[in-house]
C-alpha cells in the first residue's frame, strides 16, 4: 500500500505540473493602461474582461502606474471594461485573444456617472511593441477560406510565415502514415523545429514528424513563432508550431464534412500506359456546446480517411534475351571476367556479346525467375506496373474545459489516431522496388 501511495503522489505531481505547463503554452494575455481625460495614469481602477461566447469573466485593478494585465487568458473574443467612481465606464468590445499573443488595450475614463458607458472603437496598432518574438498566427478564417492540398493538413499554411520554405512530405507513406509535413525556417534544418499540440510535445522522435494531425475543421488557431520565443516554448532553432483545437461555448455548434476524390474524374499521366484507380475519402464532423452554462464546455471531433489507390511505377528490367546471356542488343562490350589480368586489364570480350548459359549462376537464374518480364519495348524503363496502396485512418479528439473560478481553469483532452497501411512491392511476394526503395 505504501508503494501504491508513493506512485499516486508522483502521478498527482505530474498532473499538476502538466496543468501548469499547459496553461503557459496555450493561452494569451492582455495588457494596457488606464488614463484620464488629461492623459494622466490612473491607479486602482477596476478592469474587467468578459469572454463573449462562454461568459468567462475576470477582474483586476490598475497598479500605481495605471497599468493592468491579464496573464493566461483563454483564447476568445473579449469585452474589456474599466470603471471608477466619479468617471464614466469605458469599454471596448471584440478584443481577440489568441494563443501566444499580448494585445494592448488602453482605456480613457471621462468624468461623469459610472452608470454611463463610453464605447471605444478598436484601433489596429502599427507595430508590436509589447513582445520581441516574431512569427505568425493562422486563425480559423484563414484555415477555412484558403485552398489546401488533398490531405487537408494545417501544416500546408506554415509557408505563409516569413522565412519558411514550402512544406514537403518526408519519409515513406508507410513510415509517415499520418502525412506529416516538414518546413525549413530561417535557413535551419527541419529537425530544428518544435511541434506542439495544445502546448504538449507532439514530435515523433526518430524522424521529428508531427504525431497527431487534427482535422482542419477542428482547429481554432495555429501559432508559429520563428525567433525570440517566449520562455515556455523553447527547444527550437527554427520554428515552434503550436496547434490549438476549438472549444465548446454556451451555444451548441456542429459541423459535418466529406471530401472525395476519384480516378474517374482525373486524367491519365501522359507517359503512363494506364491510369491508376484511386478513391480518397475524408469525412467526419465535430460538435461543441455547454455542459454547465458559463462554466463547463465540451468539444469533440471525428475523422475517417480512406485512401485506396494503385500507384504507377516504371522500372528497367532485363529482357528474356538478356536473362539467357544474349547481350547483343546492348551498346556496351561485355568482357569475360575469367580472362586477362587481376587488375582487369587484358580481358577478352564474349563473342557477339553473348554469355554462355553454362556461365550463368543457377542462383541468379532462380532470382531472375521471380522478376517479371518487361511489358514495354526497349531496354530502359521497359516495365510499367500499378502497385496497390491502402490506408484507412480513424481518429477523434474529445476536449472538456471547466472554469472553476476567475483564477482556476481546467482543460482535459484525449486524442486518438490509428492509421492502418498496406503498401505493396513491385513484384508481389517476391518484393521489389517501390517509391525509390526496395521492399521485401
Amino acid at each position: 500500500m505504501k508503494h501504491h501511495r508513493s506512485k499516486c503522489a508522483v502521478l498527482a505531481l505530474l498532473l499538476a505540473f502538466a496543468v501548469f505547463a499547459y496553461s503557459q503554452a496555450v493561452n494569451g494575455s492582455l495588457l494596457g493602461s488606464i488614463l484620464d481625460s488629461t492623459g494622466a495614469r490612473m491607479p486602482n481602477v477596476k478592469v474587467t474582461v468578459t469572454e463573449a461566447n462562454t461568459g468567462l469573466s475576470r477582474s483586476t485593478q490598475s497598479n500605481d502606474s495605471g497599468n493592468y494585465s491579464f496573464p493566461d487568458l483563454q483564447p476568445g473574443t473579449y469585452t474589456v471594461a474599466a470603471e471608477q467612481t466619479g468617471f464614466k465606464r469605458a469599454a471596448r468590445a471584440d478584443v481577440s485573444i489568441i494563443i501566444n499573443t499580448s494585445p494592448r488595450v488602453d482605456l480613457t475614463l471621462e468624468p461623469g456617472n459610472v452608470s454611463e458607458t463610453v464605447s471605444v472603437t478598436a484601433e489596429t496598432p502599427l507595430l508590436q511593441t509589447d513582445r520581441a518574438d516574431t512569427g505568425r498566427t493562422i486563425e480559423t478564417k484563414t484555415l477555412e477560406d484558403l485552398p489546401v492540398g488533398a490531405g487537408r493538413n494545417f501544416q500546408s499554411f506554415v509557408k505563409l510565415v516569413p522565412g519558411a520554405t514550402s512544406p514537403f512530405r518526408p519519409h515513406s507513406e508507410f513510415f509517415n502514415p499520418q502525412n506529416s509535413l516538414s518546413t525549413q525556417v530561417n535557413g535551419q534544418s527541419r529537425l530544428g523545429n518544435n511541434l506542439q499540440f495544445e502546448g504538449v510535445d507532439n514530435n515523433e522522435r526518430t524522424g521529428l514528424l508531427q504525431v497527431l494531425i487534427p482535422p482542419l475543421e477542428a482547429i481554432q488557431t495555429v501559432d508559429v513563432s520563428t525567433s525570440n520565443f517566449e520562455a515556455e516554448l523553447g527547444r527550437a532553432t527554427g520554428a515552434v508550431t503550436n496547434v490549438i483545437l476549438k472549444s465548446g461555448t454556451n451555444q451548441i455548434h456542429g459541423q459535418g464534412y466529406w471530401f472525395n476524390r476519384v480516378s474517374a474524374l482525373s486524367a491519365r499521366n501522359f507517359y503512363d500506359s494506364a491510369r491508376g484507380h484511386f478513391v480518397y475519402n475524408y469525412l467526419g464532423g465535430n460538435v461543441g456546446g455547454p455542459i454547465i452554462k458559463n462554466r463547463t464546455f465540451f468539444f469533440g471531433d471525428y475523422l475517417r480517411i480512406t485512401d485506396h489507390r494503385y500507384s504507377p511505377d516504371r522500372y528497367t528490367l532485363p529482357t528474356a534475351a538478356e536473362r539467357a546471356g544474349d547481350m547483343s542488343a546492348s551498346t556496351s562490350t561485355i568482357y569475360d571476367p575469367n580472362t586477362g589480368n587481376a587488375d582487369g586489364s587484358g580481358r577478352t570480350p564474349f563473342a557477339g556479346n553473348q554469355i554462355p548459359g553454362s556461365r550463368i549462376s543457377p542462383l541468379s537464374q532462380k532470382i531472375l525467375s521471380l522478376v517479371p518480364l518487361p511489358n514495354l519495348a526497349g531496354l530502359t524503363n521497359n516495365y510499367f506496373t500499378l502497385i496497390p496502396f491502402v490506408r484507412d485512418t480513424n481518429q477523434f479528439d474529445v476536449k472538456v474545459d471547466h472554469n472553476q473560478s476567475e483564477k482556476d481553469r481546467f482543460s482535459i483532452r484525449y486524442s486518438f489516431s490509428r492509421p492502418k497501411t498496406f503498401d505493396a512491392s513491385a513484384f508481389g511476394e517476391a518484393g521489389g522496388p517501390h517509391g525509390g526503395g526496395w521492399r521485401s
